[in-house]
């Protein structure tokens, strides 16, 4: 079951990110950054996982890399859907999306660095019905730093 909400939560995240994502050029910046590096740390439950991040701004918008830190496992393509780095700050407001298993809620939070922000935090949370709130996993970047 846990596997399930999981798989749900992963498959909502990068669906939320889909969304809130759409348009992901970005225009020359007057400073001349040209990426973001920082770790990004994946928490559930007493599990933590830590990337190296690597964020290019391509012409068609920004490309994320990340490199497992010591046992961290390769990441996934819910993980490596998330919009690390975005032209501006987005909505704010959480996303709420049913599935069979139960509801998804997602929160996303960015802050400013430079002339992008930068993920603070993505909190996913999933709610069974039957058993009332279930796991949660969090996301953050931290030590974000502009690469010129």
């Amino acid at each position: 079951m846990k596997t399930l909400l999981l798989l749900a939560a992963l498959a909502a995240v990068t669906a939320v990110t889909a969304v809130t994502a759409c348009d992901r050029r970005t225009s020359p910046t007057e400073n001349g950054a040209r990426a973001v590096t920082g770790i990004v740390e994946l928490r559930f439950g007493s599990l933590t996982e830590r990337y190296d991040l690597r964020v290019e701004r391509t012409d068609q918008g920004f490309a994320p890399s990340l490199t497992p830190i010591g046992g961290a496992h390769p990441p996934g393509r819910g993980l490596l859907g998330l919009a690390f780095v975005r032209p501006d700050a987005g909505a704010g407001d959480p996303f709420v999306i049913p599935t069979p298993q139960g509801t998804v809620t997602t929160r996303l939070t960015y802050r400013p660095l430079g002339p992008w922000h930068v993920l603070d935090r993505a909190a996913v949370s999933v709610a069974v019905p039957q058993l009332g709130a279930g796991p949660e996993f969090t996301v953050a970047v931290l030590e974000p730093r502009l690469v010129r």
